[in-house]
C-alpha cells in the first residue's frame, strides 16, 4: 500500500484529495498544528499528526511513516496582504514547504506534488507575481526545483485556477452570487468584467492524483526534476457571464448594487499554462452551480 503525507489536509482541497486517495487504496497521513488527542490518530479514515514548526519533528515523522509521496497543499493566501501578514506568509508558503522537502530528502521520499497559482504569471506565461501570495508561492517553487534536481526528486507543481465547491465556507464571487440569488438580496459586484476560470474541487483533487501517477511511473532517476503544469476548466468567463448562468439555474434575476471600485487588474484573463497530461475536468459549471444551490437549500 502506498503512503501519502498531505499538508493542508483539513482544507477544502486537502479534504477532497484525502477522500479520493483513500478510495484508491492509499494510506493518508495529514499534518496539523492544532491540538489533537494523540500525536497520531485515525480521523476520518486518515492519520492526523501534530507538528510543532521544527524540521526535526518532521524528519522524525517521515522516518516513522515512510511516505511514498508528499502532497504539499498548505498555504496562506490573501488578495492584498497586510504588514502583519509578512511573517506568516514567509513561514507558511516558504519555510514550511522547505522543511517538508528536507524531511523528504532525509528519508528518501522522492515524489513531491505541490500547487501554485495562475497569479504567478502574466498573460504571456512569464513570471509576474500578482500579489505577495503569488510571489511566495513562486519562491517555494524555486526551492522545489533545487531539491528536485539536486536530490533526484520526481516533483510537480500544478498551477490552479479558481477552485470552488458547494461546501466552501469562504466568501467568493460564486458563493456571494449564489447567496444573493437564493436570498433575493442585492449583489455587490465591484468588477463586472473580471475574468474567472472555475474548476470544481473534485476535479482539482483528481488532477493531484494524476500528478502523483505521473511521478509514480517509471524510474525516478529518469523523471527527476520539477515539472510544471496547469489545470483549467477549458473556458474563461466574465463575472457578468457567470451571473447569467446563476440566474438561469436559480430562476431569479439578480439585483446589482454598485460597490467601490476594485484595484486595477494586471491581467485581462487568468493565465493558462501547459495542460496536465491525462486529466480533464468532469464537473460542468452548470452542474456545480446546481449542486451549490442544492447544498444551500438543505436545513
Amino acid at each position: 500500500m502506498w503512503r501519502a503525507i498531505v499538508s493542508g489536509v483539513t482544507g477544502r482541497l486537502g479534504t477532497q484529495l484525502s477522500s479520493q486517495l483513500i478510495a484508491s487504496g492509499v494510506e493518508v497521513h495529514g499534518l496539523t498544528r492544532q491540538d489533537i488527542s494523540t500525536t497520531a490518530g485515525s480521523i476520518n479514515k486518515y492519520w492526523l499528526h501534530k507538528i510543532d514548526g521544527r524540521t526535526e519533528t518532521l524528519i522524525e515523522l517521515f522516518e516513522r511513516v515512510r511516505p511514498d509521496v508528499v502532497f504539499h497543499l498548505a498555504a496562506l493566501a490573501r488578495r492584498e496582504h497586510l504588514s502583519k501578514d509578512v511573517t506568516p506568509f514567509v513561514g507558511t508558503n516558504i519555510l514550511f514547504g522547505t522543511q517538508l522537502l528536507e524531511a523528504a530528502r532525509c528519508t528518501d521520499c522522492a515524489r513531491f506534488v505541490t500547487t501554485g497559482s495562475y497569479l504567478q504569471h502574466s498573460e504571456d506565461g512569464s513570471y509576474h507575481a500578482y500579489n505577495l501570495y503569488a510571489a511566495t508561492k513562486q519562491a517555494f517553487e524555486d526551492l522545489l526545483a533545487y531539491y528536485a534536481e539536486a536530490f533526484c526528486f520526481a516533483a510537480m507543481a500544478l498551477a490552479l485556477p479558481n477552485i470552488y465547491s458547494e461546501f466552501d465556507p469562504r466568501p467568493t464571487l460564486l458563493t456571494e452570487m449564489a447567496a444573493a440569488c437564493m436570498d433575493g438580496v442585492p449583489l455587490v459586484l465591484h468588477d463586472r468584467e473580471a475574468w474567472v476560470d472555475l474548476v470544481h474541487v473534485e476535479d482539482a483533487a483528481s488532477a493531484l492524483i494524476q500528478a502523483m501517477r505521473i511521478c509514480q511511473v517509471g524510474d525516478v532517476q529518469k523523471n527527476r526534476g520539477l515539472s510544471r503544469y496547469s489545470i483549467s476548466s477549458g473556458s474563461y468567463m466574465t463575472a457578468t457571464e457567470l451571473m447569467e448562468i446563476l440566474e438561469r439555474i436559480g430562476r431569479r434575476k439578480l439585483t446589482l448594487e454598485r460597490g467601490s471600485p476594485s484595484m486595477p487588474s494586471r491581467r485581462v484573463r487568468p493565465w493558462r499554462g501547459t495542460s496536465l497530461p491525462g486529466w480533464s475536468p468532469r464537473v460542468k459549471i452548470e452542474d456545480g452551480i446546481a449542486r451549490l444551490f442544492a447544498c444551500r437549500r438543505k436545513p
